[in-house]
């Protein structure tokens, strides 16, 4: 039998991997006056013609020298920034020097701890993945610049258009007093390849003799079926800390969430819910859970599992529900497309929660002490350009229809297989003996920083429009995702997809989620400091205790007739007052 010891170290660890409450998205009032500590004088105050400031290269104009001082969380590998093509791409074209400083993934937290320690910051940081109550606490300290009253369309014109097109986005990236600490990489929320991923084996399905499961019951019944094909068949993969399968229940019990564990805020009836402190259905999840443990319709290591292990179950062909890509984990991918989103007796409403992890805030900040803030705010939203071609330019490079772009046969670009309508590097393709992935080459030798942390990502190399931009004529080219609708399995189309992993991807969310994307989704939620130390202390007690029991009642090693008591002592520990300052933001903020 597990041991209690067990519950307390998988708690610790969790929490330690997540000390900072998931409150997900914010809504700013109207902008305020006040531009905050440390913001200097506007751009109408200072000489600006050397700037270009609408959209055309060179930013900087001819004949002026400026330098941008960046730090950059940089792929692993990636060797020296002036190596990378990105780099020369924002020296000759953009006339803008650069002084980079190089940080990783695995050492940001230490890098940028020294760096606000010492106070002398570069104009921008990209990747440092500050949280909502850092950005304001290193706000009104005065290090980090309010960028709200520079969105104008002189010198932001595309964060300009863009937060006046879609509000909604600006509200993300403001605090409650209508303050910009930080910008990030934005998409359309319904986008296909940002929505929370559920895939089920509809081969498995035909043997069945089933259909796609419209509710929480037809959907246990699945399981229960899928279970018949042998004692080693897992129906549901993945584990508690790699890609937990719980989200599918918790959104047919009306969870609106990215959330799997269910321990941060999620809308509930349109109102401000913790789910693992819930009453009102929470409880009816731990049920679903256990008898899902109990009957052998998830790992008996749920649990205990390391991401590696549930990449390898996932992988290993015995599983038929997915929280993943599956053609990142199966050759055998042509066998899945898209689950729908269920109801229940809790929630009679089919939806879907929309892409908000694309869409948070704290990727790119700027030095309140910047001299060149309007330069570096400039630089930035070139990133933002609404057809997203300067993004996966920074991205991927140019293509080999942009010759002006490739220099020191550095990259010779990339193209289209006419066949596929896929992107392709030659450089790649002709030594792969040293990449380990098309990944691992891009990050080497050419872009600066990794994927999704700064700019505009409205499509993708793969669709018709952005091939345009590249050069491409319309006859050389097809739109590979075809039209589906809400209506049912694209029995057909995921047979034509079956050869193209990232189509049939993509395909399958559009025809199974986005259609139910929910339009709400839970504010981004600014405290103050002092809030958010109180708030803080009450989430490690209430993530620790909600861990530990709901891995007792999972398992059994908790008697499901106590579920009454875990929400007294939930309660106890502090889940009513977080609740509390939850509701009292949005209240004054929504």
């Amino acid at each position: 039998m597990m041991k209690d010891s067990f519950f307390r170290k998988l708690a610790a660890l969790l929490i330690a991997a997540a000390c900072v409450f998931t409150v997900i998205a914010c809504g700013g009032e109207e902008e305020s006056s006040d531009t905050g500590a440390g913001t200097k004088p506007g751009a109408a105050e200072k000489d600006l013609s050397w700037l270009n400031s609408d959209g055309t290269l060179p930013i900087v104009k001819e004949g002026t020298e400026k330098t941008l001082r960046i730090a950059v969380q940089m792929y692993n590998d990636s060797g020296a920034p002036e190596d990378q093509w990105f780099y020369k791409f924002v020296e000759k074209e953009m006339n803008i020097h650069l002084e980079i400083t190089k940080f990783t993934a695995s050492n940001t937290n230490e890098y940028m701890s020294l760096l606000l320690a010492d106070g002398d910051l570069p104009d921008i940081i990209i990747g440092g993945g500050f949280g909502t109550s850092a950005l304001v606490s290193h706000g009104e300290e005065g290090l980090f610049a309010d960028l709200a009253p520079y969105i104008t369309p002189e010198l932001t014109p595309n964060l300009y258009k863009l937060y006046n097109e879609k509000p909604e986005y600006r509200d993300i990236v403001s605090d409650s007093e209508g303050r910009i600490w930080s910008l990030g990489f934005v998409t359309d929320p319904s986008n296909r390849g940002a929505l929370s991923r559920a895939f089920i084996n509809y081969d498995w399905l035909d043997e069945a003799g089933l259909t796609v499961p419209a509710t929480l019951d037809e959907f246990i019944d699945m399981l229960r079926e899928f279970k018949k094909r042998g004692d080693d068949i897992i129906p549901m993969g993945g584990s508690y800390v790699s890609n937990n399968p719980g989200l599918i229940i918790l959104n047919a019990l009306g969870y609106i969430t990215e959330d799997a564990t269910g321990l941060g805020i999620a809308l509930r009836n349109g109102e401000p819910v913790l789910p693992v402190a819930d009453r009102e259905a929470y409880g009816e999840f731990l049920k679903v859970m256990n008898t899902l443990y109990t009957e052998g319709l998830i790992s008996p290591d749920f649990y205990t599992m390391d991401a590696s292990a549930a990449s390898a179950l996932l992988s290993s062909g015995r599983v038929g529900y997915m929280t993943t890509a599956p053609f990142v984990v199966t050759a055998n991918f042509g066998s899945w497309w898209g689950a729908m989103p269920l109801t229940s007796d809790y929630n009679q409403t089919r939806q879907w929660p929309s892409g908000m992890s694309v869409m948070k805030p704290g990727s790119v900040v700027f030095s309140a002490e910047s001299e060149n803030l309007e330069l570096a705010l400039a630089f930035i939203d070139w990133f933002y350009e609404e057809t997203a071609l300067n993004y996966n330019l920074s991205e991927n490079g140019p293509s080999v229809n942009q010759t002006e772009y490739i220099y020191d046969d550095k990259v010779t670009g990339f193209d289209i297989n006419k066949e596929t309508f896929q992107p392709f590097w030659p450089d790649y393709e002709n030594n792969k003996g040293s990449y380990s992935s098309k990944n691992d080459f891009l990050g080497k030798e050419v872009y600066l920083w990794g994927y999704r942390i700064v700019g505009r990502g409205t499509g993708t190399l793969g669709e018709n429009k952005d091939a345009l931009q590249y050069g491409y004529k319309p006859e050389e080219i097809y739109d590979p995702y075809p039209d589906v609708s809400a209506e049912g399995v694209q029995g057909e189309l995921r047979k034509q997809t079956a050869n193209d992993g990232e189509m049939n991807f993509r395909a399958a969310m559009e025809d199974t989620m986005v259609p139910y994307v929910a339009k709400e989704m839970p504010l981004t939620i600014y405290y103050d400091e002092a809030t958010a130390e109180k708030v803080d202390a009450l989430v490690v007690l209430v993530r620790e205790y909600a861990i530990q029991e709901t891995a007792k009642f999972v398992t059994g090693r908790r008697s499901l007739d106590e579920i009454d008591a875990y929400f007294d002592e939930i309660e106890k520990l502090g889940a009513v007052q977080i609740l509390d300052f939850t509701r009292q933001y949005y209240a004054n903020h929504k």
